[in-house]
């Protein structure tokens, strides 16, 4: 029988996938005898495997707790709404038929133009923005043409919005601060190169000798690529070709 590698496309595996194979290989190549395991290049190739899986694990992880940025994504667009909302009510008190109601309107118009595009602000700059500006409608000065307008409510919606993004993006900017950035595609890269490496060695080794060792561990190379490439044919077959009626 000729012995080889059973073909598989790495490129299509999804990051996930690509640390899920690399963890099936390891946990296979450990059900090996231990006592057939004395080649030294066998054994540092999967010691460094070992090694870039848990770095390779650790980029993973990071990649997962970026889901916090959606949150605060969110929470922006929440107080950016608030904005919005002050701003349309400052426009609709602007046309009432009360002189008192036109100018209070006016006067916090002057002071809210100070903040013109508040929205497009970076997210450390439009929070201390939103802070300084409720700082100044809730002073003496204007809370009482913010009361005449009855536009309280915004105020509070603006202010809370604001307070519910701050834990958010302190909580990001200090797990950034504390953690290790990881770039998967040098990775993944890297990786799957030691890999392929290891796996051309394997059937080699196969090759040109009758250790049990390497017979054993192309067998089980061979059965995790063989699923993994069934996986992705499955999901890569065209559209014509599942459209296709059963005969």
């Amino acid at each position: 029988m000729k012995l080889k590698l059973e073909p598989l496309k790495t490129a299509n595996l999804t990051n996930m996938e690509v640390g899920q194979l690399t963890v099936r290989h390891l946990s296979d190549l450990d059900t090996i005898d231990p006592a057939l395991k004395t080649d030294a290049p066998f054994n540092a190739y999967t010691n460094d495997l070992v090694l870039q899986l848990g770095e390779y694990q650790k980029g993973l992880a990071q990649v997962q707790k970026n889901e916090e940025t959606e949150k605060i994504v969110v929470a922006d667009a929440t107080r950016d709404k608030a904005v919005s909302a002050f701003n349309l009510a400052l426009k609709l008190n602007a046309t009432s038929d009360d002189p008192a109601e036109v100018e209070a309107s006016r006067s916090l118009s002057i002071l809210f133009g100070t903040y013109k595009n508040l929205t497009t602000l970076n997210y450390e700059a439009e929070t201390l923005a939103i802070d300084k500006l409720v700082s100044e409608l809730t002073s003496p000065t204007y809370s009482g043409k913010i009361s005449l307008l009855q536009m309280d409510r915004y105020i509070t919606r603006l202010q809370n919005a604001n307070e519910a993004f701050k834990p958010l993006f302190s909580g990001r900017m200090v797990g950034n601060a504390m953690t290790e950035t990881y770039d998967m595609k040098i990775l993944r890269t890297a990786m799957l190169n030691k890999y392929s490496d290891f796996a051309n060695y394997v059937l080699a080794m196969a090759k040109a000798t009758d250790n049990p060792l390497f017979a054993n561990a192309l067998t089980l190379l061979n059965t995790a690529r063989k699923y993994y490439d069934d996986m992705v044919a499955k999901r890569t077959v065209p559209k014509a070709e599942k459209a296709k009626p059963v005969a």
